[in-house]
């Protein structure tokens, strides 16, 4: 098992079955020209797992929802944006390793070999967020579904799940691999 850390969160990922785009070498010179990424790929039972975590429960701010959940009329909260963002790029990249792009070809080989060819994606975010805006998470959820519907229409995912670190880590697509520090 490979172990790692990111934002107060402990992944035991299974050798040879997971990734990070910020790993390997063909994301490296991409990364700094606004491409995102999401933090771990895994394989599970024939899907491959995309997880992001963030932890706001440091954050020196005070948080509001409307740090998180767009408003309407009003111009999305720029940590909505980045989760999109993400999420998006990622899909992007894979779609291009599994199309084969000149670019695709070299991040499919630095894949698990499960993840070279399509498969079937759950796509997941991890928050840690102060317990007061806990409540927000459902609308946050429902405001990400529908500003990612569809992307995600087109890599044929229903939605992505958004769940506060407590809920991540007793789930059972993530549980065997995530445990807290």
């Amino acid at each position: 098992m490979a172990i790692y850390e990111e934002s107060g969160l402990r992944f035991d990922l299974p050798d040879g079955a997971h990734f990070r785009f910020a790993d390997t070498d063909s994301y490296r010179p991409l990364s700094g020209q606004f491409l995102k990424e999401m933090d771990f790929a895994w394989l599970h039972e024939g899907s491959l797992v995309l997880l992001e975590v963030k932890d706001f429960t440091l954050t020196r701010a005070a948080l509001a929802a409307t740090d998180f959940v767009p408003a309407k009329d009003q111009p999305n909260p720029w940590r909505f944006d980045e989760l999109v963002k993400k999420i998006t790029d990622t899909l992007l990249m894979l779609a291009a390793g599994w199309g084969e792009t000149g670019w695709g070809r070299q991040l499919a080989a630095e894949l698990p070999a499960g993840a070279r060819k399509p498969l079937g994606l759950v796509l997941a975010v991890g928050l840690d967020m102060p317990a007061d805006l806990k409540v927000h998470l459902p609308a946050l959820r429902i405001a990400l579904n529908d500003q990612l519907r569809g992307r995600l229409k087109l890599v044929d995912v229903k939605s992505v799940a958004l769940v506060d670190y407590d809920t991540l880590v007793s789930r059972p697509t993530f549980s065997p691999y995530v445990a807290r520090l």
